[in-house]
């Protein structure tokens, strides 16, 4: 087995990416923040992985600035295959002199492939956490009040009676996208979140690479509350950004919100809605974590690695 650098167009056209944070586009549109971007290939003798690495102070990352990114494979392989190509992936690190970093997808997206990996990963590279990631199964919106907890149901409706409106906004308009951005952004700054894409990152992702949708929930004239949501693999969306105004939250605006999301993507034939982490490098927001169960997600693993 080779390894091998290629370009932004090879690799693209060797490397399906299964989830839109590995896809050359993306790569490339945060390419400003690394000082370089490896676009790897391990060869047998044909193309059968790659890995996108994102070069910064002397560490290799997969991902670079994304929330997790890992390897793609052309076919299915055994765990043989996979521990050799760590092991070139390890000796060019070292080549290279620098640490490297790998964030696995949760295992909602794969839960084959992405435990393998992480067998193989947990054997040749150094644990460094395990974040708690949050989904909805779309499939249980069919029998939803049955799946969430008595405070959930109460306080989902004390929403439905009150006189909310939920618009979805035009993606491809920049006064809606910093229409919803505002209101995250008051979320984060009332409860001292870190908000880390600027209005203009958003705008240059969803305008560039990731296709997205956005909700504002308004209330007697009122933003109350907003969601970003981007698409980001078959059958999957994600929930980057949601949150309420504070002044509002006693009108229990996000059960409404989950809940309306959730129909949404019900309707569309959607399969998963991933909700993301409720915890940070390891360590639980108690609160994000029972507010995400009592709506009615459910939890898998993100695995992150060091080496």
């Amino acid at each position: 087995m080779q390894i091998t650098n290629l370009t932004p167009d090879e690799f693209s056209s060797t490397f399906p990416a299964a989830h839109i944070f590995n896809s050359v586009a993306f790569a490339e549109l945060n390419g400003d923040k690394v000082e370089r971007i490896h676009y790897l290939s391990f060869n047998d003798p044909k193309p059968c992985f790659g890995i996108v690495l994102g070069e910064s102070n002397g560490v290799l990352r997969s991902p670079f600035s994304a929330p997790f990114g890992g390897f793609l494979e052309n076919g299915t392989h055994g765990l043989e295959r996979m521990e050799k190509v760590v092991d070139m992936l390890a000796c060019y690190a070292k080549e290279h002199s620098m640490k490297l970093l790998i964030t696995l997808p949760p295992l909602v997206y794969n839960e084959t492939t992405v435990s393998k990996w992480v067998s193989v990963l947990m054997r040749k590279m150094k644990l460094r956490h395990i974040d708690l990631n949050y989904h909805f199964d779309i499939s249980r919106m069919s029998y939803y009040r049955n799946v969430i907890n008595r405070s959930a149901r109460n306080h989902l409706n004390q929403a439905m009676r009150l006189n909310f409106c939920l618009h979805k906004l035009n993606s491809v308009d920049r006064n809606d996208v910093a229409r919803v951005y505002n209101v995250i952004s008051c979320n984060h700054k009332e409860r001292g979140f870190p908000l880390r894409m600027t209005l203009d990152q958003v705008w240059q992702t969803v305008s560039k690479v990731i296709s997205a949708d956005f909700f504002v929930l308004e209330h007697e004239g009122c933003d109350v509350a907003a969601a970003q949501v981007f698409h980001v693999a078959n059958g999957i969306a994600q929930v980057v950004y949601w949150g309420d105004i504070r002044q509002y939250a006693k009108l229990r605006p996000m059960n409404y919100l989950a809940f309306s999301l959730f129909s949404y993507y019900f309707d569309k034939g959607l399969r998963i809605l991933d909700i993301g982490p409720s915890t940070e490098n390891g360590t639980p927001n108690y609160g994000l974590c029972e507010f995400k169960e009592n709506i009615g997600c459910s939890v898998t693993l993100k695995y992150s690695f060091e080496l």
